[in-house]
């Protein structure tokens, strides 16, 4: 289906009790070129931190590193430069993973941080994506998260301090043969050791020369002493989130969710296509689905006589979109013509009816299944045989959708290509796999129809069914976490502020 995300933070604005804050501190989105104080104050910090994992707590060291400015100026976007966050786990954590069959992991990272001045406080969320690295049973684990983390502006002088907080780390676990483990994705909290040092960074915001003494505010606050009124230089603390806190990988399309709806959701998908007649596996780009849930009900099923399973069950509908066309990003191929030609070319699927997704959780027994059902259509463009460009027009498709041998006898009219998700829930009462809540795991074998419309002047589609048409192609998809765009609360923030899932899943093999 469609796929997966790393949540970002809200923003709320904090204030103590019987103080005045004389600065605003603005968290802004990273523009590329903004104007930015250049730093020269280097950070590096260990931190101390306990994990939750489902064996129990365990001890994970943090290291942060990052690049500031020495000093800064009011109204001067701060920007922390060459964030990193490396994560080290002992082999108590590594057991986690290697139990559920892990040889490799990589993580999301989502660190918490404080930023404060002059009593106003506010959330900035640091997140970052670390590499696959290779697990062994002694000796640890090491994973280091790079990503761009937001910029701070403030309005007065003062010092401004960013502090450490909580940590969320998402493992995305892989089996030696590249598969998803189960369950595919492990996600601990962390919460700092008590006492430990926070402080990652102490800016000075010195006043403007040029800049006016601000007037006083109209507004005013009254001490907690119950003292006369002062009067707040820069206004009551606030905290605007920034324009790209939280928002998707530059490689993850735009995926904005419906709003109106209180069922919508929207969700991105990655992962592998492992087509017969290729060379080896072709990855499926990021692309973004937006699906709408249908009603649940609850089915009483006798399995034999006298004995009853409880089936809950949902039918939803969806589509792919990529810049508002119900299609995939195209994304590149490698195949052979001739037999032996390196041929390259760029391969899009383009959605040719609505996505159906019918769910069956069987509550009895402890184990779900979901089906999707979507016709789709396979376009071929920029062809390169050994390098040199081959025309093959604007049209050069299959002759037909893609199929799967549907599984429903009712529904086999191998006109479109069917994707299983299970879920299962272990002996600790968990469930792990895939569910359309949740996202995880979609596997299918596709047929793959000949090809049509290929070539200018003659007639090149015989080329292209001989290279790539054929049965039991097999495809591999990791669904991320949904937005669930139509709802206002986000508490698990799967959403960016403009309702664009957070999560981004990593193919799987």
């Amino acid at each position: 289906m469609t796929g997966t995300l790393g949540p970002a933070g809200r923003w709320r604005s904090m204030r103590r009790r019987g103080a005045v804050a004389a600065a605003t501190v603005v968290l802004a989105g990273i523009v590329p070129g903004a104007g930015v104080a250049v730093g020269d104050q280097r950070v590096s910090i260990e931190l101390a931190y306990s994990c939750a994992f489902p064996g129990g707590v365990r001890p994970v060291k943090v290291g942060v590193g990052a690049r500031f400015p020495d000093r800064a100026a009011p109204d001067v976007p701060i920007r922390p430069a060459e964030v990193t966050t490396s994560v080290t786990l002992p082999d108590a954590a590594v057991a986690e993973l290697t139990t559920i069959h892990a040889a490799r992991t990589g993580a999301i990272t989502r660190l918490t941080t404080e930023v404060a001045q002059n009593g106003a406080t506010a959330p900035a969320l640091w997140q970052g994506t670390a590499p696959s690295v290779p697990l062994a049973t002694t000796g640890g684990a090491a994973l280091q998260a790079t990503g761009e983390v937001p910029t701070v502006t403030a309005n007065s002088p003062g010092d401004l301090t960013v502090t450490a907080a909580g940590l969320t780390i998402d493992f995305s676990p892989v089996t030696a043969e590249g598969a998803a483990t189960d369950p595919a994705t492990l996600s601990v909290t962390c919460t700092l050791t008590p006492g430990a040092p926070t402080l990652l960074a102490k800016v000075p915001v010195d006043a403007a020369s040029s800049s006016p003494t601000p007037a006083p505010s109209a507004s005013t606050t009254a001490p907690a002493t119950g003292g006369p009124r002062q009067p707040s230089p820069g206004g009551a603390p606030k905290v605007v989130p920034p324009k790209a806190q939280g928002a998707p990988p530059a490689a993850a399309p735009e995926c904005r969710g419906d709003t109106t709806n209180p069922l919508a959701l929207a969700a991105y998908t990655t992962g592998y296509s492992n087509a017969t007649k290729m060379s080896g596996a072709s990855l499926i780009p990021v692309f973004c689905a937006k699906v709408v849930q249908g009603p649940s009900r609850l089915k009483r099923i006798e399995v034999r006589p006298g004995v009853f399973e409880l089936h809950l069950l949902q039918t939803s509908v969806g589509r792919l979109d990529h810049q508002g066309r119900a299609q995939t990003p195209p994304g590149p191929a490698t195949f052979l013509t001739f037999g032996f030609m390196p041929t390259t070319a760029t391969m899009t699927l383009e959605e040719t009816g609505p996505m159906i997704i019918d769910s069956d959780l069987n509550n009895t027994a402890g184990h779900g299944e979901t089906y999707i059902r979507i016709p789709l259509v396979l376009r071929i463009s920029d062809v390169k045989v050994n390098g040199t460009p081959l025309d093959v027009g604007p049209n050069c498709r299959t002759s037909k959708p893609l199929y799967s041998d549907d599984p429903d006898p009712a529904r086999n009219t191998k006109d479109h290509v069917v994707l299983l998700g299970k879920l299962k829930k272990g002996t600790d009462t968990v469930w792990r796999g895939y569910s359309l809540s949740r996202g995880g795991p979609l596997d299918g074998s596709v047929t793959i129809p000949p090809f049509t419309g290929c070539g200018v002047g003659e007639d090149l589609s015989p080329l292209f069914t001989a290279s790539v048409s054929g049965p039991a192609n097999t495809v591999k998809q990791n669904q991320g976490a949904p937005c669930a765009s139509g709802i206002p609360d986000d508490p698990a923030k799967l959403c960016t502020p403009d309702k664009q899932p957070t999560n981004v899943p990593l193919p799987l093999r």
